[in-house]
């Protein structure tokens, strides 16, 4: 029995702590990449993608521990959307998906010429 015991702690301190996961960790106007270690909880990468024309971008990346994938587009402007996108693997959130880029440089494209009207009076 005692050595049934002993085994198992030789075993439990052998295998030692669970691999935690590495996600990238930021929040900027970009696509911001900054890798660390998550904490042993955490089972996703994330990022939430937000784009306001009249407040600008935000891309906030983070470890997590629930995620679940979110598209939402505001209703009383249309240019405005949010998008939450979840992954499990190291560093699998370093780049915004294909449909997270192209909003944003729609979004922009239509801030600059919304601008442009405004400075030109029309």
């Amino acid at each position: 029995m005692n050595t049934a015991l002993l085994l198992l702690i030789v075993l439990a301190v052998a295998a030692g702590p669970a691999r935690a996961l590495h996600c990238h960790v930021c929040s900027s106007s970009t696509n911001c990449k900054n890798v660390q270690l998550c904490p042993a909880s955490a089972r996703y990468c994330r990022t939430m993608t937000t784009v306001e024309p009249l407040r600008g971008n935000l891309v906030q990346k983070d470890c997590t521990e629930w995620c679940t994938p979110t598209s939402h587009q505001q209703a009383q402007s249309g240019s405005s959307w949010s998008t939450t996108q979840c992954c499990q693997g190291d560093s699998c959130n370093d780049r915004l998906l294909n449909s997270a880029r192209r909003p944003l440089g729609s979004a922009l494209l239509g801030l600059a010429l919304g601008l442009l009207m405004l400075l030109l009076g029309h």
